[in-house]
């Protein structure tokens, strides 16, 4: 009895601490239309286009490095060359989409090796679970509509 009341005052207090409400997405919606727009320019399939949201979840970088291109800001890589969380969320999108574009074939530890080499296992692990759960809860369906191929002016 005195461990089911303890485990109702736990429900309750998790209830409680989490708002009891609906879970933000994993990615916000005006994310969802730049990577849809990224794939698109970039050709990506739908497995690769789960994979660069999955990325852009993963990384979670601040403007100029939202996909994890280029190493530290200040590096000089031609993907930091914008910093106001538009423009460097395309450019590092597209860094990201040509990556995956050239070098995903299916097996994303294989994948790892090129895209994060001194953790790729660790980062295959953390990708992999991130597309599982970004596709469930799209339901198997990517999200808004696929836009017409267009050229990006700034990039």
């Amino acid at each position: 009895m005195l461990r089911r009341a303890i485990f109702c005052v736990v429900l309750a207090v998790a209830a409680v601490s989490n708002g009891g409400g609906p879970r933000p997405p994993i990615l916000p919606q005006r994310e969802w239309a730049m990577i849809r727009q990224i794939a698109v320019n970039y050709e990506l399939d739908t497995e690769q286009t789960w994979l660069l949201a999955a990325i852009r979840r993963h990384e979670n970088g601040r403007p100029g490095l939202e996909f994890g291109i280029g190493g530290p800001m200040n590096s000089g890589h031609p993907a930091h060359r914008y910093r106001d969380g538009f423009k460097s969320f395309y450019v590092q999108g597209a860094w990201a989409a040509g990556t995956v574009k050239r070098h995903f074939k299916g097996d994303v530890e294989e994948f790892g090796k090129r895209y994060c080499p001194g953790g790729a296992r660790h980062w295959a692990k953390c990708v992999s679970s991130l597309m599982v759960m970004i596709k469930a809860e799209n339901h198997f369906r990517l999200p808004g509509h696929r836009p017409p191929k267009r050229n990006v002016d700034f990039l």
